[in-house]
């Protein structure tokens, strides 16, 4: 991992008998693996455990028990069936798709309730389509130091967190392959007969597509960017934020007193010289830097994580949920060569100008996702 700079492994749920540009842009798929995905955050994990419990205890009465495997994926959990136990009468993505929507139909009533005693941020989505890929065993999370981890339904009840450290985990070795061949046939014939094509999971009751509301403002986007940006090259959060906010301040300050976008830019000081403040260079701009906290400073104030939330992100979730713009962002950045993202007026002209008015737009709700991004 170390040798590619990679941090987090993505294994397509699809299987398919060689993964290539043909067999992918056609959906090319011989098995699919069903996986209900329970998202929460990281302080409020038990719920998804509670969650999973649900999950699990609904498709025991099914008579589907020796097929299930449980994957704690950072900040969540897949209860997952293995794809041979589902016959090869249907479609393997149609069949997948109708079981665990058949499974969320019987739930939805527990899941909702366990949503709202977690203050909304559990969920469980339906996230069955023909480019979904989700994190492999023994991968690290995308931004948590966790790994994904393994493990069999009857241990649920003594999970922990510790069992997803790095430095200790506990994973239950090849319990993904483990089935019984056509477990799942009678939930299929169920499952099949009420199966519409949508994908509507179990969400909190502020639906998400409620708050989608109008655009977001060049300030938020240019903050947003600039943290994401940041985020990609030095894989600090913290100082992701405070790089975001200054920038955005320092940009909206420029172009007000004389319009970047025609003339060039200078330096915005602190009011007198101070010793625990230093010049420096970060992605091809030169910000300051306060020495004791890291955080950067424009005039002399230092911008902190706590001010971007309330600045950004608390003004972004009147529009959108923060973390869905917050992914998409990082997803669309990551399009981007090293480059581009390290040269103060590459960025501004090739990543930010093309989508600061229409974020939602052309980011969020852009086509491309999963796998087809490694075969565009």
């Amino acid at each position: 991992m170390s040798k590619y700079k990679a941090r987090t492994v993505y294994a397509t749920a699809g299987k398919y008998k060689e993964i290539n540009s043909v067999n992918t842009k056609n959906d090319k798929i011989i098995a699919y693996t069903p996986f209900f995905d329970i998202d929460t955050k990281i302080e409020k994990w038990e719920f998804a455990i509670r969650a999973a419990e649900v999950v699990i205890s609904a498709l025991e009465k099914e008579k589907i028990e020796k097929s299930v495997y449980l994957l704690w994926s950072g900040e969540g959990i897949h209860v997952r069936i293995n794809e041979n136990s589902i016959p090869k009468d249907y479609d393997p993505l149609t069949a997948s798709h109708a079981i665990v929507q058949y499974i969320l139909n019987k739930v939805k009533d527990q899941i909702e309730i366990l949503s709202e005693a977690s203050g909304n941020v559990l969920k469980i989505d339906e996230l069955i389509d023909t480019k979904r890929i989700f994190t492999a065993p023994l991968s690290f999370h995308k931004e948590l130091d966790y790994v994904a981890i393994c493990f069999s339904p009857n241990k649920l009840d003594k999970f922990t967190l510790d069992w997803a450290k790095p430095d200790n985990f506990v994973h239950e070795e090849k319990i993904y392959e483990k089935f019984e061949e056509n477990e799942a046939s009678e939930l299929l014939t169920k499952a099949i007969q009420a199966y519409k094509p949508t994908h509507e999971g179990v969400k909190p009751k502020r639906k998400e597509e409620e708050n989608e509301r109008g655009e977001i403002g060049r300030f938020q986007v240019m903050a947003l960017l600039q943290a994401a940006r940041y985020y990609l090259l030095y894989k600090d959060l913290n100082k992701a934020k405070s790089f975001g906010l200054n920038r955005a301040i320092f940009y909206a300050w420029a172009k007000y007193h004389r319009g970047y976008e025609k003339k060039p830019m200078q330096r915005i000081t602190p009011s007198a010289i101070r010793k625990d403040r230093i010049l420096t260079t970060v992605a091809g701009e030169e910000v300051y830097e306060d020495l004791e906290s890291g955080y950067y400073v424009i005039g002399d104030k230092e911008q902190t994580p706590e001010d971007y939330d309330k600045e950004i992100k608390e003004k972004i979730e009147v529009i959108i949920p923060y973390e869905k713009a917050w992914d998409s962002a990082v997803q669309y950045l990551s399009t981007f060569p090293k480059e581009t993202l390290e040269n103060q007026r590459a960025f501004f002209q090739n990543a930010y100008l093309p989508v600061r008015d229409e974020f939602i737009e052309k980011v969020v709700k852009r086509k491309k996702s999963g796998i087809d991004a490694y075969f565009s």
